[in-house]
């Protein structure tokens, strides 16, 4: 309990928010826990640095959010005031959690919760749905969001498998979780992309603003800190830390890792098994190669409201290939 409450009352101080009372409190726990203090001293500095973050963020997340145009169902908000922009800095507090609150609760991180309410996506299906909290979450194809009714605990904990787009509401005093069978991402305010389906052989993690922090489930010691514009990609047991993936197409840059979001698919030298499992969950179909050969050949495309039988022959016209389809399935040769 010092540790969460060692979190709440420091994103508190960095945001400006905390109270005489709770100044005093922080101070004491400070004095008798030096490990603490080392901690706040090192996050002050790098918060205290981090002035010009927001300024080279904005051009990014505007392509995301122009991407972003479905009136039914808006996703992203942004009110750019002083106490915004801190909130999204106060993100940082992550990094001594990770040494804390993250690795002394790691089981209750990972472990299964009951009564939870399970929202899964079809094939084509991108679902938006608000979470207790505030929060928005938008759900690509084939994928399944669990979460609770109601946020009961010190954390705000869901569960992914597949494709979302969160939208975080702040709550300094209860971080945000997204659970994969491989990641905790954690947040306090934040938009960001977690990718996490099953039968990928890599998960990502893209940042469009604010701050989280990326733990490995079979590796305590082992945290990814992301700012805007990083992607952090866990693949073989292996993390990685990358920069998002730009394509120029008729209308300037868009963002691909968060394409969905507006019924875009965009592949960008991508091999054709890649491709495939794209519009797998696009199509609902099954792709079938009957070379494997071809499953190397790579491909760089943007599709929107094709068909399967358009998207097929738009590829056909950059690499020699035959296809066919029965009922659900898609067969690929020579």
């Amino acid at each position: 309990m010092t540790d969460q409450r060692f979190t709440e009352l420091l994103g508190k101080q960095l945001a400006g928010e905390i109270s005489p009372e709770e100044s005093v409190e922080l101070k004491s726990i400070l004095a008798d826990e030096p490990a603490l203090k080392k901690e706040h001293d090192v996050l002050q500095a790098y918060f205290e640095a981090e002035t010009v973050e927001d300024e080279n963020i904005d051009p990014v997340f505007e392509r995301v959010k122009a991407q972003i145009k479905i009136r039914e169902q808006p996703v992203l908000i942004v009110s750019k005031n002083k106490s915004y922009n801190i909130w999204f800095k106060i993100a940082a507090v992550v990094a001594i959690t990770l040494a804390a609150v993250l690795v002394y609760n790691r089981r209750m991180i990972f472990s299964t919760q009951p009564d939870l309410i399970n929202a899964q996506t079809k094939a084509t299906e991108v679902k938006t749905i608000i979470l207790a909290d505030g929060s928005k979450v938008k759900i690509n194809s084939g994928s399944s969001l669990k979460y609770p009714a109601q946020f009961k605990t010190d954390t705000r904990d869901v569960y992914l498998s597949g494709e979302a787009f969160f939208e975080v509401q702040k709550d300094a005093s209860h971080p945000f979780i997204v659970h994969t069978a491989q990641l905790a991402v954690k947040v306090l305010g934040t938009e960001f992309d977690v990718k996490a389906y099953a039968n990928d052989t890599f998960t990502e993690t893209t940042l469009i603003r604010g701050k989280v922090s990326v733990s490995l489930k079979n590796n305590n010691d082992q945290t990814f800190i992301l700012k805007p514009n990083d992607k952090f990609t866990l693949s073989n047991g292996k993390g990685s830390i990358s920069q998002l993936t730009l394509f120029n197409g008729s209308g300037g840059d868009k963002v691909i890792e968060t394409a969905w979001l507006n019924h875009e698919m965009i592949f960008k030298n991508n091999r054709f098994d890649e491709v495939a499992k794209l519009f797998e969950r696009w199509y609902g179909v099954k792709v079938n190669f009957k070379q494997s050969a071809l499953k190397a050949v790579e491909f760089t495309a943007n599709f929107e409201k094709e068909s399967l039988t358009e998207a097929l022959n738009v590829l056909k016209l950059i690499e020699n290939f035959n296809y066919s389809i029965k009922g659900k399935n898609v067969y690929i040769y020579r």
